[in-house]
């Protein structure tokens, strides 16, 4: 059985802010290196062999404080960056209405497939990080971790576990919230744990 761990950064300085970072970046808070150590302590105990990371400073930074702990194999890939949100990027959702009116409720009637200005929809996201997904299923290791962002875990939910837009627009990940998926005999399982706690069977929707 093939089992991944989906894991977000811990909170950033920019998560605090609410403003949008996509390839952009910020440094991680002192709640979100407690995060981040919570997460080492998680994927010890569940004895992950691996590691793949986005290359984004926040996620890096994530998967250096997991690996102080558990010293294990990594491999950096770029289509595990965050989804672009184009001209969007560096800027509140307050600022973002203000430059752009209407935009806020464009995106809240179709999440799934909206797209910033210059930026990526979720499909475009799912394009992006499906050949890695299948990828890692070959992987001879049995337990591997995803660092990755917020969007992009969302859009490795919404490939592996073959969901509708509907039920993938209701999918959320906090930077305190670890997805686990199984993977076996052709079919798939899938629990949290949140704050370290769990698992809990099924998707995040608080």
């Amino acid at each position: 059985m093939k089992t991944l761990y989906l894991v977000r950064h811990g909170q950033t300085e920019w998560n605090a802010e609410q403003r949008m970072q996509g390839w952009l970046d910020s440094s991680l808070t002192d709640l979100g290196v407690r995060h981040a150590h919570a997460h080492a302590e998680l994927l010890a105990r569940e004895a992950v062999e691996r590691l793949v990371v986005s290359p984004l400073g926040r996620a890096r930074e994530t998967a250096d404080i997991i690996n102080a702990r558990l010293n294990l194999p990594t491999r950096v890939d770029p289509r595990l960056k965050e989804r672009s949100y184009g001209d969007w990027e560096g800027l509140t959702l307050d600022e973002i209405e203000k430059r752009w009116p209407g935009a806020s409720a464009a995106r809240r009637r179709d999440p799934f497939n909206y797209r910033p200005p210059g930026g990526e929809s979720l499909p475009d996201l799912v394009m992006r990080v499906a050949p890695l997904l299948d990828e890692v299923r070959g992987d001879g290791a049995e337990r591997i971790a995803i660092v990755s962002h917020g969007m992009t875990g969302r859009a490795l939910l919404a490939h592996v576990l073959e969901l509708a837009p509907k039920v993938a627009n209701t999918a959320r990940q906090p930077n305190d919230v670890v997805y686990r998926i199984e993977l076996e005999n052709g079919g798939c399982t899938c629990r949290h744990y949140r704050a370290g706690a769990g698992p809990f069977d099924g998707l995040f929707h608080g």
